[in-house]
């Protein structure tokens, strides 16, 4: 079962304009999620990591928040460039234990 899901599978933006991605998620118990950035041919770079105790973090044009009570988390991207063209990836992560 799919335990991240992101939305919209893709969006076509102008430059100038903002933009919202989605990040739901079903994973319990939670320790935080993370948001990535992957340019063609390249490894993803981390935008921001959210966790309970920081719920809305921003760095430079990106912000995103986190809802850990409807398990949501959303990155904007404010007045885009033509770098923001890539692939975007919310990473949810579990805390470790003896059973995993």
């Amino acid at each position: 079962k799919t335990q991240v899901e992101q939305s919209p599978q893709s969006l076509v933006v102008h430059e100038g304009e903002s933009c919202v991605l989605q990040c739901n998620y079903t994973v319990t118990p939670f320790n935080n999620l993370r948001w990535y950035k992957q340019d063609t041919g390249r490894g993803p770079v981390s935008l921001t990591v959210l966790t309970n105790k920081e719920e809305k973090t921003s760095r430079g044009r990106y912000s995103a928040t986190l809802d850990e009570g409807a398990k949501h988390s959303t990155l904007h991207i404010t007045a885009s460039l033509l770098d923001d063209a890539a692939t975007y990836i919310c990473v949810v992560a579990a805390p470790c234990s003896p059973e995993t």
